[in-house]
């Protein structure tokens, strides 16, 4: 199996660095999504499973990884460090917990039930797949519904709340509210 998987290396992975690069613009995750596909190829084969065509196999499990990295909320809301530095501690600054609380309302009046709900899920850490089984959906619903829902963001970030102020207003949704007990 070793010699199969390194001949396939030999022959395809030029041409997958190629196909994954300009999937990503040349970014260095085509390099890791080459590697990350032959590494699943190789746990296939270890379970004893036949591939039949193993080159679109390959280019398949690339595209589908690529994609499910970009389309990710942990990659696409990504706040880098220079906006950090702005962010407080919400005990430390009532004015901005109200609008942190203003703007959260904001944004789920903006999205739909079901949007909320794969938010919700993707904000706790939920892949996908156990998503789209936990809502009884396809993946790829549940890929257009994040979509959905991080248009509506990045609109509300364009429209004067900044990257920033939105991402504390998700985290307010959808992670705060679950450390606050429930009024009686």
């Amino acid at each position: 199996m070793q010699a199969e998987i390194v001949a396939l290396y030999e022959q395809h992975a030029a041409g997958l660095l190629r196909y994954a690069a300009s999937l990503t613009n040349g970014s260095d995750q085509a390099g890791d999504a080459v590697q990350e596909a032959f590494l699943r190829y190789f746990v296939e084969r270890s379970y004893g499973h036949t591939i039949e065509f193993p080159r679109a196999w390959l280019y398949r499990v690339l595209r589908h990884y690529l994609l499910d990295r970009m389309t990710s909320a942990a990659v696409t809301h990504e706040v880098g460090d220079e906006h950090l530095a702005g962010i407080t501690d919400p005990a430390c600054d009532p004015e901005s917990l109200v609008h942190r609380g203003e703007t959260s309302r904001r944004i789920e009046k903006c999205l739909s039930g079901r949007e909320r709900e794969c938010l919700g899920l993707r904000s706790e850490g939920f892949s996908y797949l156990e998503i789209a089984k936990k809502m009884g959906l396809k993946t790829g619903t549940v890929g257009a519904l994040l979509a959905r829902a991080n248009q509506k963001l990045q609109t509300a970030a364009e429209e004067g709340s900044g990257v920033a102020h939105i991402a504390e207003a998700v985290h307010h949704l959808f992670l705060a509210r679950s450390m606050v007990p429930a009024e009686d």
